[in-house]
């Protein structure tokens, strides 16, 4: 068995220039990515407004005008939320301010080898933090909404006119791979366009199912803006394993702040522990990852490289946009073990023992348990 230095050269060069073109085309690829995602999602209905007589562009437009509507009428709803809790940080300063004492009288009585802190000291360096870095956080803050309203909107422009140039999109495809039968690359892009309509309809799904699921868990539990909390938590569900974890931490540290018994922020984590566990078992593989058909692996990899490269933006997009690669990987012959190596079939192809296996005798253990 033999690797052929040019080989080996070309593949590595390819690797890291694709790696350099992602990490600083980022202003460009990350609004482009997002666009292609909704793209996808559009099509269907853009599509539906044209056999019903409409015009491409009015077909268009209406399609980004309903989505864009949906998402305003959310932005709303989560802004009057924000609002009110804002408007509740002063009544619980108090509290705030008793944690703080019982920590320090905690370290300072049970933690002989650390110096003994003084709460004054703390609390005037903090002070004098805030005052000299208030204008540096306020600039940060300035950029950063900028930042994120010039993308949206690149998102939005990309989206557009993706839209209204798919047809000859698809020719330059075709002619692109005109060594290929025409007919398995207009399957190959159809593929592409439903792996990524399926995984943000499975998402949107998800979201729903895990915000009303959250919201009625932090209802039970007596705590204020149940539906802010319950609908942020599945939003950042989006992010693989960091977003559920950051989601559950807001509530948490909100019920210790505001309320007076340490039961009520444990039964939040157990609630959305609970849940968690339920989405990842049995909601999502059944809604989304069914489809994207990509192994833990590989997702936990996309989330780190995707947060490496584009930040938090990277996290969120890297998997669909993974499903997307193996798609095209998997239509070309020397691209096939690449597709193995990302689907879902890498450790249960067959064997026994196998994860599917496993659930097929749970499944089994619980039917005799009815029986």
């Amino acid at each position: 068995m033999s690797l052929s230095l040019r080989t080996t050269f070309y593949t590595m060069a390819c690797t890291a220039g694709l790696f350099i073109l992602m990490y600083y085309g980022q202003p460009i690829l990350v609004p482009m990515s997002i666009a292609i995602l909704f793209a996808f999602i559009l099509f269907p209905i853009c599509k539906r407004l044209e056999k019903w007589g409409l015009s491409r562009i009015p077909a268009t437009l209406i399609s980004m005008v309903a989505v864009i509507s949906l998402l305003l009428g959310v932005i709303y709803l989560f802004s009057t939320q924000i609002v009110n809790l804002i408007s509740d940080f002063s009544d619980f300063e108090n509290k705030l301010r008793t944690m703080f004492d019982s920590v320090v009288n905690f370290v300072n009585n049970k933690v002989p080898l650390l110096p003994e802190i003084k709460e004054q000291d703390i609390i005037e360096k903090g002070e004098d933090w805030a005052k000299n870095s208030g204008g540096a956080v306020l600039s940060n803050t300035f950029n950063t909404t900028v930042t994120v309203l010039s993308g949206l909107l690149m998102s939005l422009i990309f989206t557009f006119l993706l839209l209204i140039y798919r047809s000859g999109l698809v020719d330059v495809v075709v002619k692109t791979f005109r060594k290929q039968p025409k007919n398995e690359v207009l399957s190959m892009v159809k593929e592409m366009q439903q792996v990524g309509q399926h995984y943000l309809l499975g998402m949107s799904i998800m979201i729903l199912i895990l915000g009303f699921a959250n919201s009625g868990a932090l209802l039970a539990l007596g705590i204020d803006h149940f539906f802010f909390f319950g609908f942020l938590a599945a939003m950042l569900a989006i992010i693989p394993y960091v977003g559920t974890t950051l989601g559950a931490t807001l509530p948490t540290l909100y019920a210790l702040m505001t309320e007076d018994s340490y039961w009520v922020p444990i039964g939040v984590v157990l609630c959305f522990w609970f849940i968690q566990l339920i989405e990842s078992n049995f909601l999502s593989p059944k809604i989304v990852g069914g489809k994207l058909n990509i192994n833990a692996l590989m997702a936990i990899i996309s989330l780190i490289v995707g947060g490496y490269i584009w930040g938090i933006p990277g996290m969120a997009l890297f998997l669909p946009l993974m499903a997307i690669a193996k798609v095209f990987f998997n239509h070309f012959e020397q691209f096939k073990p690449v597709a193995m190596l990302m689907g879902d079939d890498l450790y249960d192809s067959g064997r026994e023992g196998g994860i599917r296996n496993i659930k097929k005798d749970i499944k089994k253990v619980f039917k005799k348990i009815e029986k």
